[in-house]
């Protein structure tokens, strides 16, 4: 076992000696070095390891760095706690690092480029972890509705602060995507042993953490919105509480005793009441009948039979004949195909179209369009010709769109 080895094992024996200072100093804030369950030698070996810093001269409390791993742990909710703060510089490590890993190589400086390399990967590990904690956090936040807090402004605030933070792990995120990382351990053959972690631990899980992002985000900006819905109502019910801890002996008058209603009786709409007569009871069939009887009689509607008429054909009218016109991309797709020479160059199809003036009209994506259109159908005149697509490279390697920059067309 190596010297780091032994290191790593006395500091836990020592947290494993002292675990319930620790526990103490982390459940009350701070541990008191006179009262239990602090000792002399405790405190000591705690202050020595930097587990313990002092709070005063006879008070202390657990190093942040420790006490923030014990949060992270036991999953305990900080107010305003600054979700995603060093995503985005713990991500602007990983250019120079491949910088300095392929510098390494080409200098020929083999130890340099191992350091470099287990740098980078746990540069990645970390960020990973860091991306992950993040939004588990944020949807339980979300999901608990901030629970921690009473008040409605006190979840109003803490609402807009972590919009802000998920905001800032999304551009986070999208720098990572679309930064060019990828390309460039793709393109150095010196960058080759960064490939897996970088590709297991975040390219192939950006577009989920991306996704999951969104619906945290979602749910943030909608809870936010329901509070501000909420606001001036909460506002009214506090101001009427203040009224009544102000005045305790307010009595509410009896509306029965008012000559008109007041104001705010008129805030609730009224129920709308319809009445259904109960046609099985009997006494008031009597009522029914007398109602029926003056109701005024139906109309007769009369249903005479359609008479069969006769088309009579006027003398003086001729038969018309239609004669579509053919559009302009349809004689110019048959002057194209006609001109098509066999055993020839290919022809460029937005050349052809713009060295002729009469089809300058004619806007150049309608008609590539138009030409792949005419590639899609079996036709005769299209038989012994083929068309070739040539498209522009994707702008990135997620793009699935398909940009078409020409169409050559050739006589076989």
């Amino acid at each position: 076992m190596s010297r780091t080895d032994d290191l790593v094992i006395a500091y836990l024996e020592i947290l494993h000696r002292h675990r319930a200072m620790v526990a103490a100093a982390y459940h009350q804030g701070w541990v008191d070095a006179g009262a239990e369950p602090a000792t002399p030698r405790g405190i000591q070996d705690l202050r020595r390891h930097r587990t313990l810093v002092p709070l005063t001269q006879d008070a202390f409390r657990l190093a942040a760095s420790l006490a923030r791993h014990l949060d992270e742990v036991l999953q305990k909710e900080q107010l305003f706690a600054a979700v995603g703060g060093n995503i985005a510089d713990l991500a602007a490590r990983l250019p120079l690092l491949i910088d300095e890993a392929v510098k390494a190589h080409l200098e020929g400086r083999t130890e340099d480029l191992d350091g470099y390399v287990d740098a980078f990967n746990n540069a990645v590990f970390d960020l990973a972890d860091h991306i992950e904690q993040a939004l588990q956090y944020l949807r339980m936040l979300a999901d608990t509705r901030f629970a921690s807090v009473r008040t409605l402004a006190e979840k109003q605030r803490q609402n807009a602060w972590y919009v802000t933070r998920a905001e800032r792990i999304s551009e986070a995120l999208k720098s990572l995507q679309s930064g060019g990382l990828l390309d460039r351990i793709e393109d150095e053959p010196a960058a080759a042993a960064l490939m897996p972690a970088f590709r297991g631990q975040l390219w192939e899980r950006l577009a989920q953490w991306r996704q999951s992002l969104l619906d945290i985000t979602e749910i943030l900006k909608t809870f936010l919105y329901r509070l501000r819905q909420v606001e001036p109502a909460g506002r009214r019910l506090r101001a009427f509480n203040l009224f009544l801890k102000r005045n305790p002996d307010y009595v509410v008058p009896d509306i029965e005793e008012l000559t008109e209603p007041a104001a705010w009786a008129h805030r609730a709409a009224p129920l709308a009441i319809v009445a259904h007569p109960d046609l099985g009871d009997a006494f008031t069939s009597e009522a029914l009948i007398d109602i029926a009887a003056k109701l005024p009689p139906s109309p007769t509607v009369i249903q005479r039979p359609p008479k069969v008429g006769t088309l009579k054909a006027g003398a003086d009218q001729e038969p018309r004949t239609l004669v579509i016109e053919r559009r302009p991309y349809q004689l110019a797709l048959r002057r194209l195909i006609d001109e098509v020479q066999s055993d020839s160059e290919p022809v460029s199809a937005l050349d052809w179209k713009r060295a002729r003036s009469e089809y300058a009209d004619l806007p150049d994506p309608i008609w590539l369009h138009c030409v792949l259109y005419e590639a899609t159908l079996a036709r005769r005149r299209t038989e012994r010709v083929r068309f070739e697509r040539v498209d522009l490279p994707p702008p990135h390697a997620l793009s699935g769109n398909i940009v078409v920059r020409d169409v050559l067309v050739r006589r076989v």
